[in-house]
């Protein structure tokens, strides 16, 4: 008997999902870097989400062509638009009563999937919000003069990060489980760059470890107080090449509802790469 152009395997364990996107990773790194880092994560950190799945798209060959996640309270991640494989993850998801509280992802992806998930799921859009992808092919550089230096963070500096982290979060909309376990987790890997000024931190940022080469930084703040004096651009490129001394590829991504942002990033040396799409859903 045939089989199936489409199969879908639902995994729960961390370990299997990165085995089981293992080449996909290896092929776009930029793409699957939220994958990658989440799913590591909670091999070295089981409880940092409740009920975590994984959904492995494979093709008539058994081989995997998308490995998609779920980490409540956050959207389902399509990390790449694969042509008909967000559509049969979708049908999967109906056939099993599977709720997602919305989709994130390549815009083509994402719209795939909602195409097939709307109709049958009794949820509605309510937020969409357009997400910037970058990554940095040239040396990062700093056009402007900024007062200040790079100082990497240390266990002293946790409860400034985590209220720091905590503001970041409240300022985008984001969720985050524990603002002082991600500073904790940040600081321990010694991935979090703070900009100080007279030895008096004024911005942050941080970049994960590294999964096929790429490393993805995040976390960019300034206190409402220091701001408009370049510190995050300067904190952004400091750090950006300390990743790249390492040999590591840096990518980001952006709020396209945020121009100045998305120009500075451009300043610094990133490249536009396209649009994500983020999704929330709620209940009709």
């Amino acid at each position: 008997m045939a089989r199936a152009q489409w199969h879908v395997r639902p995994v729960t364990d961390p370990p299997a999902a990165i085995d089981a996107a293992a080449a996909l990773v290896e092929a776009n790194p930029v793409a699957y870097s939220v994958f990658s880092t989440v799913a590591a994560s909670l091999v070295s950190e089981p409880t940092r989400f409740t009920d975590p799945h994984w959904w492995v798209v494979e093709d008539a060959a058994e081989q995997p062509v998308l490995v998609a996640m779920q980490t409540p309270p956050h959207p389902l991640h399509l990390p790449q638009h694969v042509p008909g494989a967000a559509a049969a993850l979708a049908d999967h998801l109906l056939a099993g009563r599977t709720r997602v509280t919305g989709v994130s992802g390549p815009k083509d992806a994402v719209d795939e999937f909602v195409d097939h998930y709307l109709p049958g799921s009794g949820v509605e859009v309510r937020g969409r919000e357009g997400i910037g992808v970058y990554d940095l092919p040239v040396r990062a550089h700093l056009p402007w003069p900024v007062e200040g230096e790079l100082r990497i963070a240390g266990s002293t500096d946790v409860a400034l990060v985590a209220s720091w982290v905590s503001a970041f979060m409240l300022e985008t909309g984001d969720q985050l489980n524990d603002p002082e376990a991600t500073a904790r987790r940040q600081i321990g890997i010694g991935k979090v760059s703070l900009w100080v000024v007279e030895d008096r931190p004024v911005a942050m940022c941080w970049a994960s470890d590294a999964f096929g080469g790429v490393v993805r930084v995040s976390g960019v703040y300034t206190p409402r107080a220091e701001r408009g004096h370049g510190y995050a651009s300067a904190v952004v490129a400091a750090a950006s090449r300390r990743e790249q001394d390492a040999g590591h590829l840096c990518m980001l991504y952006t709020q396209l509802a945020n121009p100045t942002s998305n120009k500075i990033y451009r300043a610094l040396g990133y490249r536009y790469l396209g649009d994500d799409l983020r999704l929330t859903f709620v209940t009709r």
